[in-house]
């Protein structure tokens, strides 16, 4: 189950790397359409991937390290900001040119790192594959920020943006996805 939610989620983010399957779809369905249809199969491979998730008998690959959960807690505010600013047009998206991905990478490698069960593997490694095949595929079809950064206001308004989503899913962690943080 795990992995058809992995294909179709993954499937469907990587048809925008192939602009003749992508622009076939978007002709013969209408941008609206491919819309609904390209957000229909992400939320239906995301049910897929975590209701396989849940399914999958745990099986231990590596022990966490004791400083692993350390390390995620510095590391994911730096993920919430790099998330919020792939929003914004300041100077971090300017710069690093694909926030989101490298939020997700390193969102993906601290989670691996804290989960070392098979599912995990599967979930966080397939994230982070995809996450450097993002990179490299939209660098080279010049996929990068195109604009002039006015003021630093939108990097001020990531980070606060960034630290508040970061602390809402601190606080709401054990809730949300059944593993509380650990300090």
């Amino acid at each position: 189950m795990i992995w058809l939610g992995i294909g179709l989620f993954f499937g469907v983010h990587v048809m925008p790397s192939i602009p003749n399957v992508r622009d076939g779809l978007i002709e013969r369905m209408g941008a609206a359409r491919y819309k609904i249809f390209y957000s229909l199969v992400s939320l239906s491979g995301m049910a897929l991937i975590v209701n396989g998730y849940t399914r999958i008998d745990y099986h231990m690959l590596w022990p966490t390290p004791v400083w692993a959960s350390h390390l995620a807690l510095t590391v994911m505010p730096v993920v919430f900001i790099l998330w919020a600013a792939a929003h914004m047009k300041g100077h971090i998206r300017k710069k690093l040119k694909h926030p989101m991905m490298i939020g997700f990478l390193m969102w993906s490698l601290v989670h691996l790192l804290n989960n070392g069960d098979r599912a995990s593997l599967y979930l966080f490694g397939s994230f982070a594959v995809y996450c450097v095949f993002s990179i490299i595929s939209s660098t080279r079809r010049g996929k990068l920020p195109d604009y002039v950064v006015q003021s630093a206001k939108h990097d001020v308004r990531a980070v606060i943006a960034g630290l508040v989503l970061f602390g809402g899913v601190l606080w709401g962690h054990g809730f949300l996805f059944g593993v509380a943080p650990t300090f």
